[in-house]
């Protein structure tokens, strides 16, 4: 339709040029200008809404018109066709077309020559909204035709579309969601349905290729699971293990210790083997017998709480009645005769969640290495010293990220640890001791203990300083509190 209204625009234009042409030539043959310009004018070659302009070249020479006063852009084109002798056609104004604005108006131009000589140039402007009122009638039916075939190729296409692609992967989805490992078949497509057997193909393949690796994840996830197993079987045996070691180094000591009141409850039985004991002096042996007896079943007692197995079982239990504990175990170690045991519990909380015999050999362990590290040295005043208490963090609060912790400070005066020994202590099998006195696995037993808690474990040494080890563990919950049992 735009190329047909170009096309008829020129026609028009060249139609009117032609009138234009023939009004000109009966003027300039005609001798009264005047009269023949009024006759043109109410002729009907032109309209009454169309301008038409006539110049002669010797009006043109004088700047003088006597017929038209027309407006500047049609008096410009009729002289310069009257300076060239070139016909110009022009375009002017701006009107609504066919959909878009368009030229209102078209100018042709004409000039009259003789002889190689321009005698005179007419113009004439003629509207185009004439011809836009008939094509805007025609486009209204164009528009209904555009609609219908329109809805007509949607329809078709929408049929295709379905067919070639929509159905095809609507059939691809249903068998996704209906899709279970068991199935032989994954993705099955119909041979018209083009990219989508191609498709089909690779996914199949695809799934293939994840049902195998599932399978090989299946047997690898299998036999990490064996190995896991046997990883805490093994670290439960070298827990146990370092355990006993521990309390076969307790039984040296407490094994002289039970000597000592079964030589006295000897000794009360063979003083009361005499017959000439009074009532009361039976009665008193019997007692003192007895008392005897009864240190020596706290000290049995005591033994068997250390080398009670573990249930691997963690219950909310209290720190400091398990330090005093162990404080009393060293009383009946010969090793340990001098030394002053100091303890100052400042923390005002102090029960946390772990396996209590766990927890009892990491102390158990740490106290010993003191002991002995103070042996070695034997200072003039020996001590261990046990402080409890809520470390700050950087804000000023108790515990990081608003979770309270409990610090446990264990530090000896003995000779300290050599700086190049210091970041190897918690290394497995790494001990300063003679060979035979120890396994070098405490301290590493220790630290993954409390490691698994979620807590940690420090030292800190310098040479004829002592060492200072800082145990942090995370205290129980306070709304968890009340509910949990407290172990022992």
């Amino acid at each position: 339709m735009f190329i047909f209204l170009e096309r008829t625009i020129a026609h028009y234009t060249e139609q009117k040029r032609i009138f234009l042409q023939i009004a000109c030539e009966n003027l300039i043959h005609s001798g009264d200008f005047e009269q023949a310009i009024e006759a043109k004018r109410g002729s009907s070659a032109f309209k009454k809404e169309e301008r038409f302009l006539f110049i002669l070249a010797e009006a043109s020479r004088t700047e003088k018109n006597d017929f038209v006063s027309d407006d500047q852009e049609l008096r410009t084109a009729v002289l310069s066709t009257l300076k060239s002798g070139q016909p110009v056609t022009q375009k002017t104004g701006k009107t609504f077309g066919l959909l878009f604005l368009r030229h209102e108006s078209v100018i042709a131009t004409f000039a009259v020559k003789e002889n190689g000589r321009i005698l005179a140039a007419g113009g004439l402007e003629s509207p185009l909204t004439v011809i836009y009122q008939d094509f805007r009638r025609v486009q209204k039916i164009a528009f209904v035709f555009v609609v219908i075939s329109s809805c007509f190729f949607a329809l078709i296409g929408n049929r295709q579309l379905s067919r070639v692609y929509f159905r095809p992967l609507q059939r691809l989805a249903k068998r996704a969601e209906t899709y279970t490992d068991e199935d032989p078949l994954f993705f099955a497509v119909r041979k018209e349905d083009n990219e989508f057997s191609i498709l089909s193909t690779s996914l199949n393949k695809m799934l293939q290729r994840i049902s195998k690796d599932k399978g090989v994840l299946k047997e690898t996830i299998g036999s990490l699971k064996m190995a896991n197993l046997e990883l805490q079987k093994a670290q439960s045996d070298v827990i146990r293990a370092e355990k006993l070691a521990t309390v076969g180094r307790l039984t040296s000591g407490i094994a002289h210790e039970i000597g000592n009141p079964i030589g006295i409850v000897l000794g009360y039985l063979d003083l009361m083997k005499q017959t000439d004991l009074t009532r009361d002096e039976q009665n008193d042996f019997i007692r003192r017998s007895e008392d005897e007896i009864t240190r020596i079943n706290h000290i049995i007692r005591q033994l068997l709480d250390m080398t009670r197995t573990s249930s691997n079982e963690s219950k909310q239990i209290a720190i400091h009645p398990l330090l005093e504990e162990l404080v009393s175990v060293f009383s009946y170690q010969p090793s340990a005769n001098g030394i002053v045991f100091e303890t100052r519990f400042d923390a005002g909380e102090d029960r946390v969640v772990a396996d209590p015999e766990r927890l009892r050999q990491v102390f158990l362990n740490i106290l010993l290495n003191a002991v002995d590290a103070i042996n070695s040295k034997q200072p003039s005043a020996p001590r261990i010293q046990l402080v409890t208490h809520c470390p700050m963090d950087e804000n000023g609060s108790c515990g990081k990220d608003s979770k309270k912790m409990i610090e446990i400070q264990i530090q000896d005066n003995g000779p300290g640890i050599k700086p190049s020994d210091l970041n190897h202590i918690f290394d497995p099998f790494f001990t300063t001791k003679q060979p035979g006195d120890g396994t070098g696995l405490g301290l590493s037993v220790s630290f993954m203990i409390i490691e698994k808690l979620g807590g940690t474990i420090s030292a800190s040494s310098g040479e004829k300083e002592g060492t200072l080890f800082r145990v942090r563990l995370p205290l129980v919950d306070p709304k968890d509190r009340a509910c949990g049992p407290i172990g022992r």
